[in-house]
């Protein structure tokens, strides 16, 4: 600091001095704080993670085993429901392994990177390619699944499509700079991934894990339903 200056803070009120010195050490101390903090997080979710990872692993190689018998089957409803299940779980999949680095790595470019692929994961899955209206309704029927039932898997499948609509709407204009790059302007493409609204894409993916839970919970009541008994003699009928 130039001494001119320096005499002119040190003429200044003593908690105007004060203040001006906590902001200074709060700015130098800031990187090395937040550095600390991710560093912990990184730590506290991998352990957490690797729980998640397990069960999910188990439940991918189950559902995969059940999607291939079930189509070799004349119980055509619970084999649309393992389909929709895998492919459910194909897209949780791909984000459970991009989820952490997002979130914590130390390198922020790195972290920008695995969030906007989160994000386009979100941005081009289409649960109504497996689940639309009319095909949920047909195995429904079918599958003798009860009211309670059909509506929560209505209210899982509208809150899923809530959480990637957002994503649309952040990720529409700049998917193709942040990661085709398709865009000739390279210094408009460095801009808008730089400039990325890291707040805003954390609160999608919030609100996509909160419709994760209400997803696996209907789905699980929805898959246990359609292999009672009746159920498969109803599929069964049905398809002679």
């Amino acid at each position: 600091m130039p001494k001119k200056n320096k005499r002119k803070l040190l003429d200044q009120p003593q908690e105007v001095v004060n203040r001006w010195f906590a902001f200074k050490i709060i700015r130098i101390s800031r990187p090395y704080i937040e550095g600390a903090m991710r560093q912990y997080l990184r730590l506290k979710l991998q352990i957490g993670e690797r729980r998640r990872k397990k069960v999910l692993d188990s439940t991918f190689k189950t559902i995969v085993h059940e999607a291939q018998k079930s189509k070799i089957t004349d119980y055509h409803s619970t084999s649309e429901i393992f389909n929709i299940a895998l492919y459910f779980l194909l897209v949780e999949k791909d984000i459970q392994s991009l989820k952490v680095d997002a979130l914590t790595h130390p390198e922020k470019w790195k972290r920008n990177l695995n969030l906007r692929v989160m994000l386009l994961v979100l941005h081009e899955w289409d649960m109504s390619k497996v689940a639309p209206a009319n095909k949920m309704n047909s195995i429904y029927e079918n599958a003798n699944i009860c009211e309670d039932t059909r509506k929560e898997m209505s209210l899982s499948l509208r809150s899923m499509n809530k959480a990637q609509t957002k994503a649309k709407k952040l990720l529409s204009k700049i998917r193709n700079s942040t990661i085709a790059h398709r865009d000739a302007d390279a210094l408009l493409q460095y801009r808008t991934i730089t400039r990325l609204d890291v707040k805003e894409a954390l609160n999608i993916l919030a609100t996509f894990y909160e419709s994760i839970d209400l997803f696996t919970e209907a789905l699980s009541k929805l898959m246990l339903e359609s292999s009672q008994p009746m159920a498969l003699i109803k599929q069964y009928r049905k398809k002679t």
